[in-house]
């Protein structure tokens, strides 16, 4: 790869009349010379493909069935000519200098995976709602990961040979697959090297995948007791991960009780304990809150600490 490297800026749309154009022109409109725009039609039954088709040869496009965003990526990726992939989702933006500013530290550490800090906007009315941030130093590759679980899909700048190698998304999963796919990077040994500028925007529609959290978390458990596994299995697991890991299944079976699924936190805290000693108490919650959970139970704690978070806002966890 040179200083001058193909990207391949690969976005799948479905139904997505309404802001495709808008993601396209922001891959059109980088800073960074050399840009290929790749859109993958995932079976839309509104008029994305016409709108696709308006930007004539600056965009290469194939449409096919509906197999779901998963399956549109990966074959985006193997139509890529770009020795470097760009993600980006049909109702995201990317920042002008993103691939300028990413591109030059992505060649100087090709095994490695480069990522940048994204603003969350709200769709409807385009109001800021939060910038998002995760630094990854000092952290190992897959403890990162496993917290800075909010890391999105166009955040990082991908070598295309490495996620052929990887298989891509998984197209079994019906959210999180971005979390799943840096997960098994980070497994295989990349490192996530923090870009500390924003160079995205995640705009948020109501209802939409990535704003069903409820979802996200059922889907937590086979990408992490997968992951848990192949660490186990290569003899990568140390105690710190461990804990993680469990930290996370602690955490979910929190939410699961917020939503009075009693059943499904019960099952989670059961998958923590057996993944660490601890059973990612120690993650999950607050040493005061730990300790008053020990008195009173999981869900009365839980009762306690919305009742506080009203009163106080958030500062008890």
């Amino acid at each position: 790869m040179g200083s001058s490297s193909l990207v391949s800026i690969v976005i799948p749309c479905f139904n997505a009349e309404s802001f495709i154009a808008e993601a396209i022109e922001s891959a059109l409109g980088q800073s960074y010379p050399n840009v290929e725009v790749v859109v993958v039609d995932d079976g839309s039954t509104d008029s994305s493909l016409a709108v696709v088709k308006s930007f004539g040869d600056r965009v290469r496009w194939y449409t096919g069935p509906n197999l779901g965003g998963c399956a549109a990526r990966n074959r985006g990726v193997q139509m890529a000519r770009g020795e470097l992939i760009q993600f980006l989702d049909s109702d995201d933006l990317l920042c002008p200098d993103k691939l300028k500013v990413q591109v030059p530290l992505a060649l100087q550490s090709p095994d490695d995976v480069t990522y940048c800090d994204y603003e969350a906007r709200d769709f409807e009315s385009g109001k800021q709602c939060r910038i998002h941030s995760a630094e990854s130093r000092g952290l190992d590759p897959v403890e990162f990961v496993l917290l800075s679980q909010r890391l999105q899909t166009s955040a990082p700048l991908h070598e295309r040979d490495r996620l052929l190698e990887m298989g891509g998304f998984r197209e079994g999963l019906s959210c999180a697959q971005e979390y799943d796919l840096h997960l098994r990077l980070a497994c295989s040994g990349a490192r996530f090297l923090h870009v500390p500028e924003v160079l995205h925007v995640v705009r948020q529609r109501r209802g939409s995948v990535s704003s069903n959290s409820m979802r996200v978390i059922d889907q937590h458990k086979q990408i992490l007791l997968e992951a848990w596994e192949s660490l186990a299995q290569a003899g990568k697991l140390t105690d710190r991960i461990s804990a993680s890991f469990a930290g996370i299944l602690a955490t979910d079976a929190r939410v699961y009780i917020r939503n009075q699924q009693y059943d499904r936190a019960c099952h989670y805290f059961q998958l923590a304990a057996k993944l660490h000693e601890n059973g990612g108490l120690d993650r999950a919650y607050s040493a005061p809150v730990r300790w008053l959970r020990s008195i009173v139970g999981a869900v009365n704690v839980e009762r306690f600490v919305s009742s506080k978070r009203r009163l106080m806002g958030n500062v008890v966890s």
